[in-house]
């Protein structure tokens, strides 16, 4: 019976040492702080990672020390400049700096406990987040938060929150717009808006490229008309001087002078210029020189050139079948026919 309560009374003494050792020490991972709590008056943070001891009345309250995460629980709606509506939806990245600060911000509300202090900052981050949202979204319009500003209006945001959340020990390290959105109820009413919009837009862009069109054909057109001119121009330019050129050669065969062709920059007709096509006008640069002043005309040359050019008349007027001519057999057309020996009276 003895041994029976000595038995007793060293397991009953074990327990107590054990509840003893217990009580009055506690472990800090590496990703947590801790504050100690004697009687309600903390007593100090604790950040280094490892086995501590307290007063076996104390109590241990820890808190993270990792970069946390707050999403809004449902998106909210806002109001821009212009009193359109808008539903937005955000989350924001936060880490407390001050784990002492932070208990006692809220530790007053009765959250005393891990999770309690939890839950009460992020309530109070989400009433700072959706301050900041409709005071900083509602200074500009949908076209900012949507495309030109964005990363600027997030920014802003988060700086305002912090200057909240500094007053109970938490840095906001980003804030970041997941999604911003019409209304479900006016969501068709504003596409079909948007949609008119973009038509619209497109029948003046097509207006604008018809209109660019037109000029370009015209432009082209121009271009064309100028571009033929000059090149008609220019043929006949090459056509007088290859005219002066022919009539210089038939010239000086026609008379059997001397000539030479030349070439000038000017053309009014010298004394010495024989030949020379008026067709060309003042563009005509070719030159007929006779070379030698003194020569004299020779009859018989110009007697077989006038015979020579009869004949060409003669192939080009009968060279087709069925050819018909009116003439007067007196008309010079025919001085060689009435001539057997080929010279012209």
């Amino acid at each position: 019976m003895a041994r029976n309560g000595l038995f007793i009374f060293i397991a009953v003494g074990a327990v107590a040492l054990f509840v003893a050792i217990t009580s009055c020490l506690y472990t800090v991972r590496e990703t947590e702080n801790a504050i100690v709590i004697v009687l309600g008056d903390p007593q100090g943070v604790v950040t280094e990672a490892g086995l501590h001891a307290k007063l076996p009345w104390a109590s241990v309250i820890k808190i993270d020390k990792r970069n946390l995460g707050y999403n809004l629980d449902r998106p909210m709606e806002i109001t821009d400049v212009n009193q359109e509506r808008l539903t937005v939806d955000a989350f924001a990245r936060y880490h407390i700096v001050e784990p002492l600060k932070y208990y006692q911000s809220f530790s007053a509300a009765g959250r005393r406990d891990t999770q309690g202090l939890l839950d009460a900052g992020q309530d109070a981050i989400r009433r700072i987040m959706q301050n900041a949202l409709r005071q900083t979204l509602g200074e500009v319009t949908i076209n900012d938060i949507v495309t030109t500003q964005r990363a600027e209006l997030m920014h802003r945001i988060a700086t305002r929150m912090e200057q909240e959340t500094r007053k109970f020990g938490v840095e906001i390290i980003d804030v970041k717009i997941n999604r911003a959105d019409y209304p479900e109820d006016i969501q068709q009413t504003v596409y079909n808006q948007m949609i008119s919009a973009r038509q619209e837009e497109a029948q003046l862009i097509r207006a604008e490229g018809r209109r660019e069109a037109t000029r370009i054909r015209a432009e082209a057109q121009r271009r064309r008309t100028e571009i033929l001119a000059t090149a008609n121009r220019q043929a006949l330019e090459i056509r007088g001087e290859a005219e002066a050129t022919r009539n210089c050669i038939f010239a000086g065969a026609y008379d059997g002078l001397p000539t030479r062709i030349s070439s000038v920059t000017e053309n009014p007709k010298a004394p010495d210029q024989i030949g020379v096509d008026k067709t060309a006008g003042d563009s005509a640069r070719v030159k007929c020189v006779i070379t030698d002043p003194n020569a004299a005309r020779d009859p018989g040359r110009a007697e077989f050139f006038a015979f020579y050019r009869s004949l060409q008349s003669y192939e080009n007027a009968l060279k087709r079948d069925n050819t018909t001519i009116l003439l007067s057999p007196k008309s010079e057309f025919f001085q060689y026919f009435n001539n057997m020996e080929g010279k012209s009276k």
